[in-house]
């Protein structure tokens, strides 16, 4: 098996890994904590299941982390395979090293930790609007009132669904400050 292959077996278990943690995070519905865990639903049998809600985190968090390994994995495979076609049609036997000049590097570097942090804050925002034990969790609240309109709205329908009592957060409150927007 070629280097390729291999990277695109590596690259598929972990993209394969990483739906299959999200997927079962995302459609979990109906949260209720109970005693340090949650109890939740699950949609297509409506059973009943209780664990600990660090687990459902962690599996959100790994799951997006397999999802972006397994894309780079594709991504350099790609870039591997295209190499060594280069390197066949000019007669060589193995693939020229690359020379990335300074900038690119940078670019390359500013890029994959952009797409980090946009995953992170993605998740811990998402998190926030739709499994929150209470609307007034700070990170969360910080993330929402930073968001463009259309998400900030979504995620204050969100928060209004769930805590329709509650006084709305700072980013979901009209002028007064006292009631949803």
């Amino acid at each position: 098996m070629s280097i390729p292959n291999r990277l695109r077996f590596v690259a598929l278990l972990f993209l394969v890994g990483g739906v299959v943690a999200f997927f079962y995070v995302v459609r979990i519905s109906g949260w209720e904590r109970v005693d340090g865990g949650a109890r939740f639903v699950i949609p297509d049998t409506g059973g009943q299941q209780h664990v600990k809600s660090e687990i459902l985190s962690l599996l959100g968090q790994y799951g997006g982390i397999a999802i972006g390994l397994g894309v780079a994995l594709l991504i350099a495979a790609q870039v591997y395979a295209a190499r060594q076609r280069r390197a066949v049609r000019e007669g060589q036997l193995f693939p020229k090293p690359v020379r990335m000049g300074l900038a690119r590097t940078m670019a390359l570097f500013t890029f994959a930790i952009m797409v980090g942090l946009g995953g992170t804050f993605g998740y811990r925002w998402y998190d926030y609007v739709t499994n929150a034990a209470s609307p007034y969790d700070e990170v969360g609240i910080e993330i929402n009132s930073r968001l463009p309109e259309s998400l900030r709205a979504w995620g204050c329908g969100r928060l209004k669904e769930r805590f329709a009592r509650a006084i709305p957060p700072y980013g979901c409150s009209d002028a007064t400050g006292r009631n949803w927007r």
